[in-house]
């Protein structure tokens, strides 16, 4: 079956429905949103311009989205491919509606609820044998544009061919990770991750743990989101958890941990009193005009949360990685320790249990937790890391009851629920009771996986250069001490200039620059250039930026294409790196933006240069004159903006409109050696140097230097921002040689640039503000 999903409709226009349908949207298909009457459902489309964090990549996208209600448009569903379900969680209101709509589908059309809970058994009930063929369960996760999750539940009667294009639609085109459930209450994320919620809770009443202690212990020390446990509840709202965990309690009568699932007292408590979480400003915190306040779980009164310490949190920040942090706190003996091992170890015990019930594989588990819950690490993972073997015997030492096939798995030889080797994954699958091999997308190169097969050409600290296959080498950034941010020092500047040096040597055909960490690059290490500009040592700093920006300039004029790949953060420096590229394949989730004036600086390794280039070239036919070019480029860089969508960054010119997005973060790697590749086969030429940049000189200066005063005059500029402007004005104008009747080239402008980024980084008001980033991570207005 192939179905092109030119048309969606979604039923019901709440929160989740309107996303959906928003997601959809994002994707650049057409969906009409349903509910009860038309002001619902305006009021559904109309918030997705609202929401925040905002649910399309565009305010535009939202024209994609059309108001139905189901009296005056219901025969509009006779042209739409797919129909998703997301009304109230009520088996009454999902038939009432099911048999409202069936008239009117096309033969063809595809049925799906977004339902969490009712199973789906009893949804088909009041569908005919032919349409229960094509339907079947797809439950986005909250908030579905940024969510990764997407889980799929089939029935006994639901066509392979079905499922199997619901999945590549949600892969391929929505960006999604698909997880193929089982029809069981809760499906696999839901039921991992509140039972992990549930649990956290109870032992902090156990162990007498406070709200902040626990989410000390429980946040991304040790891999989890920063809302840790109880604001994540607050996030979520406790009204939400609690129905969540009412429907594993109710329907789950030989469930080993049901009781884990009953709602502790001070919850309900919370509930009854109308304290939701965020959306009521109180839950387990709660905000005032004197701060974030923390609930007392034994009194239920709200108070100042107090200070936290605890030595196995300390060794754990200390580690480097993930699983070396979660393996020093859960082995800690101190009181943080102990709680955190007895909530570790039953959350594993419990995931385990839970095959072949909620999934045949430790795969979809795993990915559920990651792509739904934001962990870092699967609970099989986590397994891995903290040593299978000695935490059994720690758990069967504390009387806990480890699930049998895990002892006969050790028993037989196998110290590890997975292995990477030979460039492949093998996990342990439990039918069989060996290692097997990952199935996987070919358009989901993992390449750490992929390091594992031999692949390697170079390693250093920062970054590692990597045979992609096909003539095409990758550039893979991984930053020693900073990991997460991943920011531009020598080894990863020297890795990327090596890469460079086999193109021009003919070894290899293309380059990727992109990886698969939290961040593509947050900019300069500003720690480094501190301790610098402390020393006096300008001339060094001087030097360190010429480098960069003679890097740059030699990925643009590569006569082998070079295609970055960015995703999530690519701030300041990280710009600098994707601007001269090629191609730009960007993720659909891309935060990108130069915020050098945030600490008194103005960009420095050809940030300028690359935004007055992608502004021209942007601007086509219609094209801007030199003073809107240097104009818009003064209000981008100027006032730091930060495009916070892939379809924004071209908007704003830090992407050019012929550079690809794609949804799916997994497929980024691929889908940028596809590009090479196509730049290969049509002969890539590198772009002429330009010698005749027109920027409107010392006139255009004069324009700006009126509107940065009537801002001081506002007090929305200190004397010190004027002063950035100012420099930021000189070299976005062109500097000395530009103007009206006179055309400059690309290596003044890096010149000027240069010249005023080294002179800003000598002002102590400058500096003042990088140490107030690295101290407190953000920006200082002095």
């Amino acid at each position: 079956m192939s179905n092109n999903f030119e048309k969606i409709a979604v039923l019901g226009a709440g929160v989740m429905g309107a996303q959906i349908a928003g997601h959809f949207a994002n994707a650049g298909i057409t969906a009409l949103l349903f509910d009860i009457n038309q002001e619902l459902a305006q009021k559904g489309v109309d918030g997705l311009t609202k929401q925040k964090p905002a649910p399309l990549y565009k305010p535009k996208n939202a024209e994609l989205v059309s108001a139905c209600n189901y009296d005056d448009h219901v025969e509009k569903l006779k042209d739409v491919d797919l129909v998703i379900e997301a009304v109230a969680e009520r088996l009454d209101i999902k038939h009432a509606v099911y048999n409202n709509i069936v008239p009117h589908l096309k033969e063809s059309v595809i049925l799906t609820s977004n339902t969490s809970g009712i199973p789906l058994e009893d949804l088909t009930k009041v569908l005919s044998d032919n349409l229960k063929k094509r339907f079947m369960i797809t439950h986005f996760f909250n908030p579905p544009r940024y969510m990764h999750l997407l889980e799929l539940v089939k029935g006994p009667n639901t066509d392979n061919s079905v499922y199997d294009e619901i999945a590549r639609l949600g892969e391929d085109v929505l960006g999604k990770g698909i997880v193929h459930a089982k029809d069981t209450p809760n499906f696999i994320g839901n039921r991992i991750g509140v039972y992990g919620m549930a649990v956290t809770m109870n032992t902090a009443i156990e162990h007498g743990l406070t709200v902040e202690e626990v989410d000390k212990l429980t946040g991304t020390v040790v891999g989890r989101p920063k809302s840790a446990t109880f604001r994540t509840a607050d996030v979520v709202g406790l009204d939400t958890m609690i129905n969540v965990s009412n429907t594993s309690y109710n329907n789950l009568d030989d469930d080993e941990e049901r009781d884990q699932f009953k709602i502790p007292d001070f919850l309900q408590k919370l509930v009854d009193d109308g304290n939701l979480g965020a959306k009521t400003k109180a839950g387990f915190y709660k905000k005032t005009d004197d701060g974030i306040l923390s609930l007392d779980l034994k009194t239920g009164e709200y108070g100042p949360q107090k200070k936290v310490r605890f030595d196995g949190f300390r060794l754990a920040k200390d580690r480097q990685s993930p699983g070396e942090k979660i393996k020093a706190m859960a082995y800690s003996d101190d009181k943080g320790g102990k709680f955190f091992w007895e909530v570790l170890s039953k959350s594993l015990i419990y995931s385990a249990n839970r095959i072949p019930e909620i999934s045949d594989d430790i795969i979809n588990i795993d990915n559920a937790m990651k792509w739904g819950f934001g962990w870092d690490m699967g609970p099989f993972e986590v397994w891995d890391a903290i040593g299978v073997s000695e935490s059994v015997l720690k758990m069967e030492a504390d009387e806990k009851k480890v699930p049998k096939w895990v002892k006969e798995m050790l028993a037989s030889g196998h110290s590890n629920f997975y292995q990477m080797k030979d460039g492949q994954l093998n996990y342990f699958d439990i039918k069989s009771s060996s290692m097997k091999i990952q199935k996987r997308n070919e358009k989901a190169i993992n390449l750490n996986i992929h390091k594992t097969g031999g692949n390697v050409i170079k390693k250093d600290w920062s970054a590692s250069l990597i045979d992609l296959g096909d003539g095409v080498l990758n550039v893979q950034f991984h930053s020693v001490l900073q990991p997460t941010l991943n920011p531009i020092d020598g080894s990863l500047a020297q890795t990327i200039s090596d890469g460079v040096d086999l193109l021009d040597a003919g070894k290899y055909k293309a380059m990727v620059v992109g990886h698969q960490g939290p961040n593509f690059c947050a900019g300069a290490n500003l720690a480094s250039m501190i301790q610098v500009c402390e020393a006096s040592e300008y001339d060094k700093l001087e030097k360190a930026v010429k480098q960069i920006q003679d890097l740059t300039q030699r990925i643009r004029f590569s006569k082998a294409p070079i295609i970055a790949a960015p995703h999530h953060l690519a701030l300041g420096g990280g710009f600098e790196l994707i601007g001269p590229a090629a191609h730009r394949v960007a993720a659909g989730e891309l935060y990108v933006g130069l915020v050098e004036v945030g600490v008194g600086l103005i960009p420095g390794a050809g940030g300028n240069l690359r935004m007055i280039l992608n502004l021209m070239e942007n601007s086509g036919s219609g094209r801007m004159n030199s003073f809107q070019v240097a104009q818009k480029a003064f209000e981008t860089i100027g006032f730091a903006k930060v495009a916070t969508s892939g379809e924004e960054a071209k908007f704003l010119g830090y992407l050019l409109k012929t550079d690809t997005i794609i949804l799916n973060n997994d497929h980024r790697i691929w889908m940028a050696k596809q590009k090479a590749l196509e730049l290969i086969n049509n002969g890539y030429e590198p772009p002429t140097y330009r010698d005749d940049l027109k920027l409107p000189g010392s006139g255009g200066r004069t324009a700006m230097a009126m509107a940065i005063k009537g801002f001081k005059a506002q007090g929305k500029l200190s004397a010190h921002d004027e002063f950035i402007a100012k420099k930021l004005a000189f070299v976005l104008t062109g500097g000395d040689k530009a103007g009206l009747t006179k055309s400059v080239d690309e290596q003044y402008v890096l010149d000027i640039e240069r010249e005023a980024f080294v002179s800003l980084a000598g002002e102590r008001l400058s500096q003042d503000r990088i140490k107030f980033m690295l101290k407190k991570g953000k920006p200082l207005r002095n």
